[in-house]
Formats: C-alpha cells, sequence, structure tokens
C-alpha cells in the first residue's frame, strides 16, 4: 500500500500537469516573439508537419493565416462552411514570417482562398512597422501567392484600430488606404476593413467590441469579421453558398 502523502503528492502533480505544460508554451511564445527571425517559430510550423502528415487534407479549403488576432478567431470553421477551412496560426506571427512560410503552411495546401490577419505584433514587440513598410510585406506575400497560383483569392484584414494603442491609428489608416488603391490593380486581391463596423459614432475603436485590455477583439467583435469574411466568400464563391 502506498502511504496517503504518496498518493496526495501524486494527485497534485497530475493537477498541475496542465497547468505546467501551458507555462511551458507560454515561455516558449515569449521568447519566440522577442526573436524577429522567421525561424523563431520553426517548432510551431514542425507540428502542423506532424498533424499533416496524420491527417485527411480536405481539397481547395480556406486558409487562415496570422497571429494571436487570428488564433483568437472563434466561429470561423462556421463563418467559411461550407467551403472546409485550415488555420495556420503562429504565436505571435508577423507578415513577414508568412512570408518565409508561405511554401508550407500556405500553398502546400493548394487552398480556393487565403486570409491573411494581421495583429498588433506589427507594431508592437515583434516589428515596429512603418505604414510603409507593412504594405510592402502584405504585397510581397499576395505577389508572392499570386506568382504560384493566379486563381486564387487573396483577402487581407485591414490591421484593426485597437482602444488602447491610439498612437498606431495613423499608420494603420495609412496602410488601409495604400492597399485599397493598390486593389484596384490586383483583381485577385480583397482588403476587407472591419474598422468601421468597430467604432463609435465618432469614429473611434468602441470599446464594447474589445476585451478588457483594449487590444484583442471580444466575440461581439469578432462577429463584425464574421459578416464581413461571409459577405466576401459569398460573392466569390456562389456556387459554394446557394
Amino acid at each position: 500500500m502506498y502511504a496517503w502523502k504518496t498518493i496526495r503528492a501524486f494527485c497534485v502533480i497530475l493537477l498541475l500537469l496542465p497547468l505546467i505544460h501551458l507555462a511551458i508554451l507560454v515561455g516558449q511564445e515569449s521568447i519566440a516573439t522577442l526573436d524577429d527571425s522567421p525561424l523563431a517559430w520553426q517548432h510551431e510550423v514542425d507540428r502542423y508537419i506532424q498533424l499533416d502528415e496524420r491527417t485527411a487534407l480536405p481539397a481547395n479549403p480556406v486558409v487562415v493565416i496570422g497571429g494571436r488576432r487570428a488564433s483568437l478567431w472563434p466561429q470561423l470553421e462556421a463563418t467559411v462552411s461550407p467551403m472546409p477551412l485550415l488555420i495556420r496560426t503562429l504565436g505571435n506571427a508577423t507578415v513577414n514570417d508568412f512570408i518565409h512560410y508561405h511554401e508550407r503552411l500556405v500553398s502546400f495546401y493548394r487552398p480556393a482562398a487565403v486570409v491573411l490577419v494581421p495583429g498588433p505584433s506589427e507594431f508592437h514587440l515583434r516589428a515596429n512597422h512603418s505604414a510603409d513598410k507593412l504594405t510592402a510585406a502584405i504585397q510581397h506575400l499576395v505577389a508572392l501567392d499570386s506568382r504560384v497560383s493566379s486563381q486564387r483569392r487573396f483577402y487581407v484584414l485591414a490591421p484593426i484600430r485597437s482602444p488602447l494603442h491610439s498612437a498606431d491609428w495613423p499608420t494603420i489608416d495609412a496602410v488601409i488606404t495604400a492597399l485599397a488603391d493598390w486593389s484596384v490593380d490586383h483583381p485577385a486581391f480583397e482588403l476587407i476593413d472591419p474598422n468601421p463596423l468597430l467604432a463609435n459614432a465618432s469614429g473611434t475603436p468602441d470599446s464594447r467590441y474589445f476585451r478588457s485590455g483594449g487590444v484583442h477583439l471580444n466575440a461581439a467583435g469578432y462577429l463584425r469579421l464574421d459578416l464581413l469574411l461571409q459577405q466576401a466568400l459569398r460573392e466569390d464563391f456562389p456556387t459554394k453558398f446557394h
């Protein structure tokens, strides 16, 4: 028979294991965020590779890429249904990280459509992009994808103005203006700007659509993204949504 203290200690360890695992994951992500090399996310890419080897991949999916803002999007599968969905997010990754991993995390799946969700890491923690640099990075990624397949649609969610980071608003507005102008000559590309639906009557971000920290969207905020993305997909793939 085992002593009661031994049994109790064992039970405590079992209870703590999920917390220990979470702490390890958070620590890995924090280290990767501070490393500006795309290779910082290689361990996450390797997990996707292992997952793909065990899973029957769908034909012509919608592939969603991005960092934390994309991974927190709760109703994506229902939003794109009946089109199949693959979510390939990387910690607090930036557009430049997905340029590096485009072949494996995007074109490998032969998607019908790609959805890029830039996050606050474009301006904080991992990068400090100016409007010109972020615009150029997005254009590079779209052009790279178009060279692989000129038939697929490439949607970019515009960077979101958040209540906490008001200093970013002019940069975000400049990116939106530049990409809207660029889209005129690039018919496979579509800019989806959710900012008007996330604003109050004065035109500034409405805190009702954001979590308490003032950076990430809450369920009501993501619902507005759902509506915009589904509308774009319905217009471009009408036979899928009849």
